[in-house]
């Protein structure tokens, strides 16, 4: 065990170092037997591990779908789809729940993205996001530096170069959000600014307790939560009668 991860249990427990525990907290909580849901971005099920498939139970179904064809190796979901465009291959009114991780910053329409997203969805239905926020540094820096530069670091932070997009950060602000989600005909449930460990932070320990002591002074008032790391959101689509469920 490094220093730095001496210093990540030191200072936090699972769900203030993990955005990834709260978020699936979120999505669980709308998930039960019977759910058909999709995994909007689910990738090859590497990075986000989740036992959604025994939440849904044998009358339900985990839909995985992304531009990444090992998608249809995903061992997290039940049946995996390969997109090849903006649409989404779906009938209207599938899906209780719709949840992306780490896929807003990556949306260069919003607009279309977010149309498909409620057209997919049943009345009711529940659309879950994390996703970075623009205005913390780590999106600062990831926006002034070059795409090469993002695969160097991901290499020195243990991630494959196929796992490294570019980003836009067109849907990574509260205002941007609302703005868009609302357009799309969404209603707003939840959206809430969390700063966790600095887990981007951890090649060094200088580095560590900068970040460390970055999260203790946002986290300390509201006033700077528009600085935090992470956006987790739920949005629901309403039903036939403009009322959301």
């Amino acid at each position: 065990m490094s220093k730095c991860d001496r210093l990540k249990e030191k200072f936090y427990t699972v769900r203030q170092y993990d955005n990834d525990t709260v978020f699936l907290e979120m999505v669980e909580s709308h998930i039960g037997t019977g759910s058909v849901v999709l995994d909007l971005g689910a990738g090859a099920g590497r990075k986000f591990l989740h036992d959604l498939k025994n939440k849904v139970g044998p009358t339900g179904q985990i839909v995985g779908a992304d531009f990444d064809s090992r998608v249809l190796e995903n061992p997290l979901i039940h049946r995996g789809v390969v997109l090849n465009g903006p649409s989404l291959p779906f009938r209207n009114c599938t899906f209780d729940v719709v949840f992306t991780r780490y896929v807003l910053e990556h949306v260069n329409e919003p607009e279309q993205f977010l149309a498909e997203v409620f057209r997919v969805l049943k009345p009711g239905g529940s659309f879950f996001f994390l996703t970075p926020n623009k205005w913390h540094y780590v999106c600062i820096a990831a926006r002034c530096t070059s795409g090469r530069f993002h695969e160097f670091y991901n290499r020195r932070r243990g991630r494959e170069e196929t796992d490294t997009f570019p980003t836009v950060y067109r849907l990574n602000t509260r205002s941007a959000l609302r703005r868009y989600l609302k357009k799309a005909g969404f209603v707003e449930k939840e959206l809430r600014m969390r700063e966790c460990c600095p887990n981007y932070l951890m090649l060094a320990r200088p580095l560590f307790l900068m970040g460390v002591a970055y999260e203790r002074l946002v986290n300390s008032t509201k006033l700077l939560a528009g600085l935090r790391v992470n956006i987790l959101g739920q949005f629901v689509k309403t039903d036939t009668f403009g009322q959301s469920l």
